[in-house]
């Protein structure tokens, strides 16, 4: 092994031990941005318990028979629109037409004998007791007929509103039995949302109040009206039904599934505009404005609501937060203010 003399070994030691670094450029100014700003508001907003609800038709017809009978003729499929009145299903049902075909004869041959009863009384070849007889016998057929023709006409099943068929459970040829639903029809243009409402902050409602409803399929809260409260709760669920009105917008359909907010009282936030949350990654961020320069800061929101969004933490209120280009901004950006 070759040995070093201890002159030559410091030097060694102190070649290798010796870095290089490159000089690097200084970083280029960062350049002004123009942005618009707005202050943090500091407001009281009313603060609520959300209950989940199911959207109902106002007006529900469940079309089913009150005779037993085969299913003859469907003059609807699901969705159509009906009118008021239209027919909407036949029913085939033998003793039902047997029985009314009888009382017609019978009708017809009480008729005939009354006709022939009223001549001979008039000219006094029979007795009154056999003109009464006869009146009788036809009142009875009348009656009869009457009968037979009510229950023939529960054959035929109308629609009892306008509105669109929402369910179809028959097919031409199945056996309808009474009280067996066939169709379901709904009246379109009034909906209402069905929510069960703990019972502890059901006592804060009331009929007419209005209260905000979230629907998947509307890109915003609705105002709705609440029409029925329940007088009584359900005591396994310790919940009231509560049913509020809808306005009648595009979009909305039965069985669609809504958020009912329950307001309990009020609350101290902060709100900046929408456009000054920027998110990176995890973290949600928004620029205040000092000295002219955007300064990070990292926040965390809440439920943003007409253009506006809560801030939880982060922020108080009346610091100043950039409202437009926040995403395009670094720390310590120089701003131009749009006046």
């Amino acid at each position: 092994m070759k040995l070093y003399e201890p002159a030559a070994l410091l030097l060694l030691l102190a070649a290798c031990s010796t870095e290089h670094h490159p000089k690097t450029a200084e970083s280029a100014p960062l350049e002004k941005q123009l942005v618009s700003v707005a202050p943090a508001r500091d407001v009281s907003q009313s603060v609520g318990d959300e209950v989940i609800g199911t959207v109902h038709a106002r007006s529900v017809a469940v079309i089913s028979p009150s005779v037993m009978g085969n299913v003859r003729a469907l003059h609807v499929k699901l969705g159509s629109q009906v009118r008021a009145g239209q027919v909407l299903v036949e029913l085939s049902a033998k003793e039902i037409d047997a029985k009314a075909n009888q009382a017609t004869a019978m009708f017809a041959q009480a008729d005939l004998d009354l006709k022939r009863a009223e001549q001979l009384k008039a000219s006094q070849s029979i007795p009154e007791s056999r003109y009464e007889a006869a009146t009788a016998q036809y009142r009875v057929a009348e009656a009869a007929l009457a009968e037979a023709n009510v229950m023939r006409g529960y054959t035929t099943l109308r629609a009892p509103f306008a509105g669109i068929i929402t369910a179809k459970q028959c097919e031409v040829g199945d056996l309808a039995l009474p009280g067996k639903p066939l169709l379901v029809l709904e009246s379109p243009g009034a909906l209402r949302l069905e929510a069960s409402v703990p019972e502890i902050i059901a006592s804060l409602l009331h009929a007419g109040d209005v209260l905000s409803v979230r629907l998947d399929s509307l890109p915003e809260p609705v105002s709705a009206t609440l029409s029925e409260l329940s007088p009584s709760a359900d005591p396994i669920s310790r919940t009231v039904l509560v049913k509020l009105d809808l306005p009648n917008l595009p979009g909305l359909r039965s069985g669609m599934f809504g958020r009912l907010t329950v307001p309990t009282g009020n609350e101290r936030a902060v709100l900046v505009p929408s456009s000054a949350i920027v998110q990176r990654g995890q973290l949600e961020l928004v620029f205040i404005v000092q000295d002219q320069k955007a300064r990070l800061r990292i926040v965390r929101s809440g439920r943003a609501n007409d253009g506006n969004t809560k801030i939880l933490s982060g922020l108080r209120g009346g610091e100043v937060v950039v409202a437009s280009q926040a995403n395009l901004l670094v720390d310590g950006q120089p701003l131009e203010i749009k006046p």
